[in-house]
C-alpha cells in the first residue's frame, strides 16, 4: 500500500482531546511530513502567554522532541526576556523584509529548544508578515514542534499569524474579561477556520469567590479545559533569575501542571514526581530560613 504523506494539520484530524487529554491515533500510514505549528493565543495581554510559551517548550524538549519557538508578538516581544534575556543579532522581522535567511535567525538557546526571537525597536512592530507561513513551514522541516507567541487582539496582523499556524492553543485567566477576550479570538479562529486544540487557564488561584470556575469558562469560550496552571509567586522569581520556571523549580505546582500539559499535548502519559508536595515543603522550608 503506498504511503501518505500528510502536514500537521491534516494529520491532527485523528486525534481529539478528552478532558485535556490526547487519544492517541489508532494505527494508520500515514507520516507527518513537518513538526505541528501551534500558535499560542489569547484575546488580551497579560495572562501568561509568553511564559507558557517558553516552558512548554522546555517541557516537550525534555520529552524529547525538536523544538522551536517564535516570537511573532511585535509590539510587545518578550519571549528572549523570557528565555534569560538571550540576544541573537538576526530577527524574525529580517527574515519577514527578506534581509536574512530563516536559517540564520533559528538559534540553539542552551536549554536546547531553538529560537527565532522578535527586534523590540519601536520602527519594528508592525512587519510586513505574509511570509511568516513560509518561515514557519520552514522552520517545522527539522522541528516536531513550533510553538508560536502570539500577540493579542483581533487586527489585521493577528488574523494573518493565526492564518500561518496549523493549530491553536488558547490562553487565558479564570476572569470575567480574559474569558469574554478568549471567546473572542476562538471565535476568530473558527471564522478562519483554524482547528483550537482548547484552552489553557493560567494563574488559577482556587478561589471560587474570586474566579470563575473550570466549567464557566468552558461555557464562556465554548472549548474544553486542557490545563490549569496555578498562580506561582516563583514565576516572578525565574524571570529574575533569567531561568524558565520548568528548570528554575521543576517541582512546583505550576512546573508540574506545564509539565502534564506538555505530555498530553505529545501524546505521553504524565507520571508526577514521587514526594513532589513533600520536596516542595522542604525547598520552601529552606528558602524562609534564609531570608
Amino acid at each position: 500500500m503506498e504511503t501518505k504523506r500528510f502536514k500537521p494539520c491534516e494529520v491532527a484530524t485523528f486525534q481529539f482531546f478528552v478532558s485535556g487529554f490526547i487519544k492517541k491515533e489508532t494505527e494508520l500510514n500515514y507520516i507527518m511530513a513537518d513538526g505541528r505549528v501551534i500558535g499560542i493565543i489569547s484575546g488580551k495581554g497579560g495572562v501568561g502567554k509568553t511564559s507558557l510559551t517558553v516552558n512548554m517548550g522546555i517541557a516537550l524538549k525534555q520529552l524529547g522532541n525538536e523544538v522551536t519557538l517564535v516570537d511573532a508578538d511585535f509590539s510587545a516581544s518578550n519571549l528572549g526576556v523570557y528565555l534569560g534575556r538571550y540576544d541573537h543579532p538576526v530577527k524574525i522581522q529580517k527574515v519577514l523584509h527578506d534581509e536574512a535567511s530563516v536559517e540564520q535567525a533559528i538559534f540553539r538557546h542552551p536549554t536546547g529548544v531553538k529560537a527565532i526571537t522578535s527586534s523590540n525597536e519601536i520602527n519594528q512592530v508592525e512587519p510586513d508578515t505574509s511570509k511568516l507561513r513560509e518561515i514557519l513551514g520552514k522552520a517545522s522541516e527539522t522541528s516536531d514542534y513550533v510553538l508560536v507567541d502570539c500577540p493579542p487582539g483581533l487586527d489585521r496582523t493577528v488574523e494573518n499569524i493565526i492564518e500561518s499556524c496549523d493549530e491553536l492553543l488558547i490562553v487565558t485567566m479564570p476572569t470575567q474579561t480574559s474569558g469574554i477576550n478568549a471567546a473572542q479570538i476562538i471565535e476568530k479562529c473558527k471564522e478562519l477556520h483554524k482547528p483550537i486544540l482548547g484552552t489553557v487557564m493560567n494563574m488559577v488561584e482556587n478561589n471560587p469567590e474570586k474566579e470563575l470556575l473550570e466549567r464557566e469558562v468552558e461555557m464562556m469560550t465554548e472549548s474544553h479545559i486542557l490545563g490549569k496552571i496555578p498562580y506561582d509567586p516563583e514565576m516572578k522569581e525565574s524571570l529574575f533569575e533569567n531561568e524558565p520556571l520548568v528548570l528554575y523549580n521543576e517541582l512546583s505546582e505550576s512546573s508540574i501542571e506545564i509539565q502534564r500539559l506538555s505530555a498530553n499535548l505529545d501524546g505521553k502519559q504524565f507520571e508526577e514526581p514521587k514526594f513532589a508536595k513533600l520536596k516542595r515543603g522542604l525547598r520552601n522550608f529552606k528558602k524562609n530560613i534564609s531570608r
